[in-house]
């Protein structure tokens, strides 16, 4: 698997992300100043709501710009070739006949992606998956905490 494609095609998934929470804030934020919602009566809260709904994706916006710059700060950490399982290291497992892929990184856990018809997942290095597979390398075989087994196939 090409650790490079893989990173390229991680953060184009990143700013597509952060692109949506943008729209999505700035949408909100319009629609909490609009005069559609002004309140009608003491009780109608619909103008506040909007304002902590622009709020929440604004944090949004916030949160995948943060994790844009780490990828970016960290690339030559994150692409640099890896034999255990650490932090920036690319690992492809055999999970119940599947072969799937795992991102190690500090931040962005839970992003996917498919690459030659393997699907790729960003998984955070504090997660007990991570901790699985913290200091392993190809060939062995670990347990995760759900009771799931699988095999190390290869690590970039």
């Amino acid at each position: 698997m090409d650790k490079q494609r893989v990173f390229e095609l991680l953060i184009a998934e990143v700013k597509r992300e952060l692109a949506g929470a943008r729209a999505a804030s700035l949408d909100a934020a319009d629609y909490a100043t609009n005069e559609e919602s002004r309140a009608d009566s003491q009780w109608d809260t619909q103008g506040l709501e909007a304002s902590y709904l622009a709020a929440g994706q604004a944090g949004q916006a916030r949160y995948w710009a943060e994790v844009l710059d780490q990828l970016i700060g960290g690339s030559t950490t994150f692409l640099s070739a890896a034999t255990l399982v650490q932090n920036g290291a690319l690992v492809c497992c055999e999970l119940d006949g599947v072969k799937e892929a795992f991102f190690l990184l500090p931040s962005g856990g839970g992003v996917e992606f498919h690459l030659d018809g393997v699907l790729v997942t960003v998984v955070s290095l504090k997660s007990p998956f991570a901790g699985a597979l913290r200091g392993r390398t190809s060939g062995d075989f670990f347990r995760l905490p759900n009771g799931l087994s699988g095999k190390i196939l290869s690590v970039y």
